[in-house]
């Protein structure tokens, strides 16, 4: 295998890095002694040393070198504003997943301080469900009603139109009433249904839960 050729410094490639690194020592020597010494690369890859940096140029990654003009300390180019975008997004990801570790670990310890075992858990669901349940029955007890009063002006209003005379405007507004209560009394029921369905759901999930506790629990304790 042939071996890859080791480059040789040139007489011309060590007196300009010799006359480099003069210059560099005479520029630092020049300075006052709380003067420091910058080094950074523009946008065209010049390189610049200089005791202070233009403001044009502070965009720009410098180094700071100390009196033999070795590099020292280097100062990092501010951020683009992608840049500080990116990372408010990733702050607030991390906020925002640090609450909802909070709040996993309260209704955990929620889970555990009210529950001895899933019996006690289905027993609490089905409390909560049948005590909706009755809520129900009433709102349709009286939905019920409702609809019979409707039925009711409802014939009184055909009575009028059968006999040629105009439907007084106190029975269209009582007509009115009635329908417009049975509609709010169908759409409560409705979400007393979704409240039910939500409670299952949620009920769920925690007993789901609530076996991984006691299995990490008991894991632990062995």
């Amino acid at each position: 295998m042939s071996k890859i050729p080791t480059p040789v410094e040139t007489p011309r490639c060590r007196s300009s890095r010799y006359r480099l690194t003069l210059g560099l020592l005479l520029l630092a020597a020049s300075l006052p002694a709380q003067a420091r010494l910058y080094k950074w690369v523009d946008d065209q890859g010049q390189v610049h040393y200089s005791d202070h940096v233009p403001a044009s140029q502070l965009r720009h990654q410098r180094k700071i070198l100390n009196e033999q003009g070795v590099e020292i300390k280097t100062i990092r180019a501010p951020k683009t504003a992608a840049e500080l975008a990116a990372e408010r997004q990733a702050e607030a990801r991390r906020q925002a997943e640090a609450k909802k570790a909070a709040r996993q670990a309260a209704h955990d310890r929620m889970l555990l301080d009210t529950f001895t075992n899933t019996d006690d858990m289905e027993m609490a669901r089905d409390g909560k469900i049948a005590a909706i349940e009755g809520v129900i029955r009433l709102t349709r007890s009286r939905l019920d009603n409702l609809h019979k009063r409707l039925d009711d002006y409802l014939h009184r209003a055909a009575a009028f139109e059968q006999a040629g005379k105009p439907v007084p405007p106190l029975v269209q507004q009582a007509i009115e009433r009635q329908r417009r209560q049975i509609a709010e009394y169908q759409d409560f029921i409705r979400r007393k249904q979704q409240e039910q369905e939500g409670i299952r759901q949620q009920f769920a999930r925690d007993i789901a839960r609530f076996r991984e506790l006691k299995g990490m629990a008991a894991a632990g304790a062995r």
